[in-house]
């Protein structure tokens, strides 16, 4: 057999007894389970759970399945700590591929999700604005927001959004409106870590009211969890780096967090 064949032979040899994808996901579990076993403890997350949320989001983003285990792991366990289901349409947490790596990401509804869980009773909706609705934003009324959509007036859209608007309602009857127009959502496109990323492109309503709640976030209620989420936001996490961020009640609350400061009425 010539030099060339056995070459080839031995490199099928290799490739075949290399693990798949999902093996190696499967490997890095076992291999850092007790990594993770530790620091699921007190999220109401058992292994079971965790494992199930890695291969969901491997399923919705299957570009996952190409990235260092240890980075996938990372993300996800971040999500767990958070509470927070990852890649799915509550827009909660996402584990985006980015080369050979993950990064975690949080979501516009994850952000408000733990400003909830800091203050019970907390309210929030927001919502993309288009030319053709009927749009109002007094912020010396005591009801700052008029909003009527486009389909409510029986009209098209009118073309793209143009501003974007979030709004609490704290325990207290406190309201507070946030709106951002075209120019402030790219201003904050900005400083993000992946302002070409998946996000941005495929899911530009979802990006912007995320921008929205960032903004308004020296508004709402702090804790140690959407602090530890945000500053993990849009980042690589290794799962042999990830550290506490705080104890979480049984009831799903952060037992660290701080009062708000006054919304605007």
């Amino acid at each position: 057999m010539s030099g060339s064949l056995v070459e080839a032979k031995n490199d099928q040899i290799e490739r075949a007894k290399a693990p798949t994808p999902q093996q190696a996901i499967k490997h890095s579990l076992d291999r850092y389970r007790p990594v993770f076993s530790k620091l699921l403890a007190g999220t109401g997350i058992n292994e079971e759970t965790f494992a199930a949320q890695i291969a969901n989001a491997c399923r919705a983003t299957p570009k996952l399945w190409t990235c260092a285990p240890e980075t996938v792991l990372g993300s996800a366990l971040r999500c767990a700590q958070l509470g927070l289901a990852p890649n799915d349409p509550r827009n909660l947490a996402w584990i985006i591929p980015y080369g050979k790596e993950a990064t975690f990401q949080i979501g516009y509804g994850g952000i408000m999700e733990l400003a909830r869980r800091a203050m019970p009773g907390l309210r929030f909706d927001g919502r993309p604005v288009y030319p053709n609705d009927e749009f109002d934003v007094d912020y010396g009324k005591a009801e700052p927001l008029t909003h009527r959509p486009s389909v409510a007036l029986r009209q098209e859209r009118g073309g793209d959004a143009f501003a974007w608007y979030v709004r609490a309602v704290y325990p207290n009857g406190d309201i507070q409106i946030h709106v951002l127009d075209h120019e402030g959502i790219e201003y904050h496109r900005g400083f993000s870590k992946q302002p070409n990323g998946g996000m941005w492109k495929d899911s530009y309503d979802a990006a912007a009211l995320k921008s929205v709640v960032l903004d308004m976030k020296r508004w709402l209620p702090s804790s140690a969890q959407l602090a530890a989420a945000l500053a993990s936001d849009d980042d690589v996490i290794d799962v042999r780096e990830v550290e506490e961020i705080g104890e979480i009640s049984t009831d799903g609350s952060d037992t660290n967090a701080e009062p708000h400061v006054e919304a605007q009425s």
